[in-house]
């Protein structure tokens, strides 16, 4: 006798980084034709039947069975709440979310579950977001790392930095903001609230949080950005 073949509700989910921040109260209070689906982070506004938009305060939206012709329109909507926003930002993430069977099982290009509702909208979207977030700061910190490195190679080699001491003090000033973004943007790595009342939302996250590899990720840019620092703490010494 043959197995049944399990019927799956997909949903592809896309999550892009739009910028440092996103105000959600004002986008609340600015967008009036979605309906918003819950009050508190992070924010998910339904589109359309099984649409949704999903906007962190940390700068991230997520995509969820929308169009590609729509991105546009609603990033675009987005956009007056976003702070430090660019037109394209490379850093993305994406997966298929199957519901439905008995499956609950998570790998890095699928998300399998029984069943799906708000709260699990908001921690698959965290969780992608996290990632999101997480290549920005890296790809951030290696910049500044490198730009250091070749200062700190010539005052080793040849005493010297050839730097005036104007460029000096921007090239610190870069690092130094690079430090204080993480640092202000630490919260994005605590786990959310959901799942300390929910068994069942706590073992989906812990399952994303190990397929994408956030904590070690994230021990890693701790690290660096502490690194960074130093090396700043030094340069301004000098």
């Amino acid at each position: 006798m043959k197995n049944k073949q399990v019927k799956y509700d997909k949903f592809s989910v896309e999550t892009i980084y739009i910028g440092e921040s996103v105000d959600l109260k004002k986008v609340q209070e600015g967008i009036k034709h979605y309906s918003f689906l819950n009050r508190d982070v992070p924010l998910v506004m339904k589109v359309l039947k099984d649409q949704y938009v999903v906007l962190t305060k940390f700068g991230t939206i997520t995509f969820w069975n929308i169009p590609t012709r729509l991105h546009l329109q609603l990033t675009k909507e987005i956009q007056p709440y976003v702070k430090n926003k660019r037109d394209n930002y490379a850093y993305d993430e994406d997966t298929k979310v199957l519901i439905g069977g008995s499956i609950e099982k998570v790998t890095f290009e699928k998300v399998y579950s029984e069943s799906l509702g708000v709260e699990k909208i908001k921690i698959i979207s965290h969780v992608l977001s996290q990632s999101v977030a997480l290549e920005r700061y890296e790809d951030d910190i290696e910049k500044s790392l490198t730009e250091l490195e070749g200062i700190v190679e010539n005052l080793k080699l040849r005493g010297k930095a050839f730097l005036s001491e104007k460029e000096l003090l921007k090239q610190i000033g870069r690092v130094l903001s690079v430090k204080q973004t993480v640092i202000s943007h630490l919260s994005i790595f605590d786990k959310p609230d959901e799942i300390w009342e929910s068994p069942e939302l706590e073992r989906l996250y812990n399952r994303m949080d190990a397929e994408y590899d956030l904590r070690a990720r994230f021990d890693v840019l701790d690290k660096k950005a502490n690194y960074l620092s130093d090396i700043s703490k030094m340069l301004m010494e000098f």
